[in-house]
C-alpha cells in the first residue's frame, strides 16, 4: 500500500493581508491565496475567510484529508492556551482562543505561534539559518517582531511571549506606539511608523511632493508612498526614511549586544526598501554594537520574501503532524 499523502495547511495572519497555503511540506506548496486582512474586525471575520480559503484550496487539490494546520499570528501569543493575548495589529483581539476557533472551523489539529517565531523556524529549517545555533529573525512590516533561536531551539519564554523586541523602548520620549506605550522600536522603524511620521510632517506643512499624493489617499499614505516620493528626490520623504533606518539599526544593535547571535535575518514588507532602509540600518548596527559581537556576524535579508512566515506556519504544521 502506498503511503498516504500528507497534506498541511499554513496560515499567516498579518495587519494588512492573510496568506493561506496548502502543501505537502514547507518546501512543496500546492496552492496558496493572499487575502485582505479583516484585522480591524472581530475574530469571527478572520476565521471565516481562513475557512473559505482553506476549503477552496482543498477542493482544487481534490479534497485530500487535512492532517495538520500551522497558524502564525502577530502579537503576544499564549502558546499553552492557544490564545492571542493581545496584538497591536489586531486591535479587537484580547485573550481570543484563535487556535480552537480555527480548529473547529477546519476540523483538523492546529498549532499556533507568533508570526516572527514561525518565520525564525522557516529560516532555521530551510533558509539562511540552516546549521546556525544562535540566530534572530526580525520582521519589519506593519509592525516589528522578532523570533530568537539559541542553541538551535526557538525561545518562547514562560508563556510564549519571548521575542517582543518591537515593543522594547528605543526613545523614551518618542511617538506613541499602537501598543499604547511611547518610543517603542515599532513606533520608530516600522511601515506604520514611516507613514505616521511622514503624515505628521505634512500636517506641520513641511514642503514635500508627497502632499499631492496624500490628497489622493483618503485612507492616508503608506510607507510605499514615502519610498516612491524619496526615489523621485523628495527631501522630506528621504529624511523620514533616514530616521526610520537609523532606528532600525539601533534596535538591531541592541539585539546584537543582548544576544550575540551568529546571524540576523530581516524580513517583512519593508525589506523591499533595501538600499533606502535596510542596508543603512545594517551599517548603523555594526557601528553601534560591540566589536566583539559583530565579529563574524551575518546580517541578511530573507530569501523567502513575503512567504517566510507562511513557510514557518507550514513548518509548525509539519512538526505537529510528526507528533500525531
Amino acid at each position: 500500500m502506498l503511503p498516504r499523502q500528507r497534506i498541511l495547511l499554513g496560515i499567516d495572519i498579518g495587519g494588512t493581508s492573510v496568506r493561506v497555503a496548502l502543501a505537502e511540506s514547507p518546501e512543496h506548496i500546492l496552492g496558496q491565496q493572499k487575502l485582505a486582512s479583516p484585522a480591524q474586525e472581530e475574530p469571527a471575520a478572520m476565521v471565516e475567510i481562513i475557512g473559505n480559503a482553506a476549503r477552496e484550496l482543498l477542493r482544487a487539490a481534490g479534497n485530500p484529508p487535512l492532517e495538520a494546520v500551522g497558524l502564525a499570528a502577530p502579537g503576544s501569543i499564549d502558546i499553552l492556551l492557544g490564545h492571542v493575548a493581545n496584538s497591536p495589529n489586531l486591535p479587537l483581539y484580547h485573550d481570543v482562543p484563535l487556535r480552537d476557533l480555527v480548529e473547529r472551523e477546519l476540523g483538523a489539529p492546529v498549532v499556533m505561534d507568533n508570526d516572527a517565531n514561525a518565520a525564525a523556524l522557516a529560516e532555521h529549517y530551510m533558509g539562511s539559518g540552516q546549521g546556525v545555533q544562535e540566530m534572530v529573525y526580525v520582521t519589519v512590516s506593519t509592525g516589528i517582531g522578532t523570533g530568537i533561536i539559541t542553541r538551535g531551539r526557538l525561545i518562547h519564554g514562560a508563556r510564549g511571549g519571548a521575542g517582543e523586541a518591537g515593543h522594547t523602548t528605543i526613545k523614551a520620549d518618542g511617538p506613541t506606539c499602537s501598543c499604547g506605550r511611547r518610543g517603542c522600536w515599532e513606533a520608530l522603524a516600522s511601515g506604520k511608523a514611516v507613514a505616521r511620521e511622514a503624515t505628521r510632517r505634512l500636517q506641520a506643512r513641511e514642503e514635500s511632493t508627497l502632499a499631492a499624493t496624500a490628497r489622493e489617499r483618503p485612507n492616508g499614505i503608506d510607507a510605499q508612498d514615502v519610498r516612491d516620493a524619496a526615489q523621485r528626490g523628495d527631501r522630506m520623504s528621504q529624511a523620514v526614511l533616514d530616521d526610520a533606518s537609523f532606528y532600525l539599526g539601533v534596535g538591531l544593535a541592541n539585539l546584537v549586544n543582548t544576544l550575540n547571535p551568529e546571524l540576523i535575518v530581516v524580513g517583512g514588507g519593508l525589506t523591499q526598501m533595501g538600499d533606502e532602509l535596510v542596508a543603512p540600518a545594517f551599517n548603523t548596527c555594526r557601528e553601534l554594537a560591540f566589536p566583539l559581537h559583530t565579529t563574524g556576524l551575518r546580517l541578511e535579508v530573507t530569501r523567502f520574501g513575503d512567504d517566510v512566515a507562511l513557510r514557518g506556519a507550514l513548518s509548525l504544521a509539519q512538526d505537529l503532524a510528526a507528533k500525531e
